[in-house]
């Protein structure tokens, strides 16, 4: 199997992770009354996908892509320190990113 592609799908499954544990429409996914557990995956494909290419994602680039999908601001949903700690958490996923040898954003 490829690294790259290997590395994707931990990276996109780490970022599901942090979407699913802050579920911001407290849909409880993955449980029995709730949506499937990847109710969050095309958010997280897109934001892994700014991880890798990147090395770090930021407030903008989370507003960006949850405007995208949800036509409203995560930041509002959220309020501002919510939204500050889920960015850190999805920053907190490079390490893995960075050992790949990546560039990394501000680098």
């Amino acid at each position: 199997m490829r690294e790259g592609a290997r590395r994707h799908r931990q990276t996109v499954a780490a970022v599901l992770a942090v979407l699913t544990a802050v579920d911001p429409y407290g849909l409880e996914p993955g449980t029995p009354e709730g949506p499937p557990a990847d109710e969050y995956e095309p958010e997280a494909l897109d934001l892994a996908r700014v991880l890798l290419a990147e090395g770090a994602v930021t407030v903008r680039d989370v507003e960006d892509v949850w405007a995208h999908w949800f036509s409203e601001s995560l930041v509002l949903r959220l309020g501002v320190d919510r939204t500050a700690r889920l960015v850190d958490e999805l920053n907190a996923l490079v390490p893995a990113a960075a050992a790949s040898g990546l560039p990394l954003r501000g680098a």
